[in-house]
């Protein structure tokens, strides 16, 4: 299956909107809405990352000449998956400060390693598709 950098950007877009309507969910203090919202935005991310795994990674990792130059990411994407975890076992209304500080941190790690794929990934694949 063919790498398309613009379904990539637009995977990491529309996570980021999903970010934004749980956070709305959130400052409304809506825990129904939240954790609704919430599972949207998971079933996105971790959809994204299998794509990543299966079909970008590999060939990042052919094209650098590089083993392992997506370990790095992946284990991103653990820590991450480990933080969707994490919100099943919290309910909002149980500990609404730990719940909203375990999103901002998920927020934060998804925004961090979505710049990381975009500036360092891209460029290859820019490259690789321009020969």
């Amino acid at each position: 299956m063919p790498v398309k950098l613009n379904t990539l950007a637009e995977h990491h877009r529309h996570c980021d909107e999903l970010f934004v309507a749980v956070h709305d969910a959130a400052s409304a203090g809506n825990a129904e809405v939240l954790v609704a919202r919430v599972l949207a935005l998971r079933e996105a991310v971790l959809s994204h990352f299998r794509y990543e795994e299966e079909h970008v990674f590999p060939l990042y990792e052919q094209s650098s000449g590089i083993d392992g130059a997506t370990e790095w990411l992946r284990a991103q994407h653990d820590d991450m998956r480990g933080a969707f975890w994490m919100l099943g076992t919290l309910t909002p209304e149980a500990d609404w400060a730990a719940y909203r500080a375990e999103l901002a941190a998920l927020q934060n790690a998804f925004a961090t390693h979505a710049a990381e794929e975009e500036s360092r990934m891209y460029p290859v694949f820019e490259r690789l598709l321009r020969k």
